[in-house]
């Protein structure tokens, strides 16, 4: 298989994202991937992701395969698993506290948690491009909306929780013990009195 099909192959299988390290991982030469950018076969969307031409970007994907230790959190997670109807204005994405970044990307909005917060209640979703994402779980997302510090709009949490609410798959003991590490044990009880 030449490089130009093989690139062709590997950007199909990540449903038309890429990365450059992907590539080069898989033996495609640089020289090669510059062919492919002045063919058209490839477009460079952020310093080191590349798509197929007639594709659009997985922007949850690509920013994920940048910026591999942020898990994405918040109104993001909340949009990912159903929760609220709202495309965030900027994605919310959770790193472990002290990560520095210098140039991170416009779309994202950091956000910075304790190593033994950071990586509870973390799990995986698809994109709306079928790429496998990490985000935060639905019950630990809704624990965490009620954090004062993260200044979520109160209708969005109401939403949340009222769309939750209804679903037939929810764990509400796990919801609690999210609440009770982040303190907000009181305001998830109340939403829970009111809609359960």
């Amino acid at each position: 298989m030449n490089q130009q099909s093989l690139i062709k192959k590997l950007a199909a299988d990540h449903n038309g994202t890429i990365t450059h390290n992907q590539l080069i991982n898989n033996n495609v030469s640089s020289y090669n991937i510059n062919l492919a950018l002045k063919s058209g076969l490839l477009e460079r969307t952020r310093p080191g992701i590349y798509q197929k031409s007639d594709t659009t970007e997985d922007i949850f994907y690509s920013l994920q395969q940048k910026y591999k230790r942020g898990v994405y959190s918040l109104e993001t997670a909340l949009y990912l698993w159903n929760l609220s109807d709202q495309y965030p204005f900027s994605l919310d994405m959770t790193f472990p506290r002290g990560y520095n970044h210098a140039n991170l990307d416009m779309d994202i909005k950091a956000h910075y948690q304790i190593k033994s917060l950071q990586d509870i209640g973390v799990t995986e979703t698809k994109s709306f491009n079928g790429n496998t994402i990490k985000v935060y779980s639905p019950e630990r997302t809704l624990a965490e909306i009620l954090r004062t510090v993260n200044m979520v709009d109160i209708e969005i949490v109401t939403n949340a929780y009222k769309t939750w609410a209804k679903r037939s798959k929810k764990d509400i003991n796990t919801l609690m013990d999210f609440a009770e590490k982040f303190k907000v044990m009181d305001k998830a009880n109340s939403y829970l009195e009111v809609l359960l």
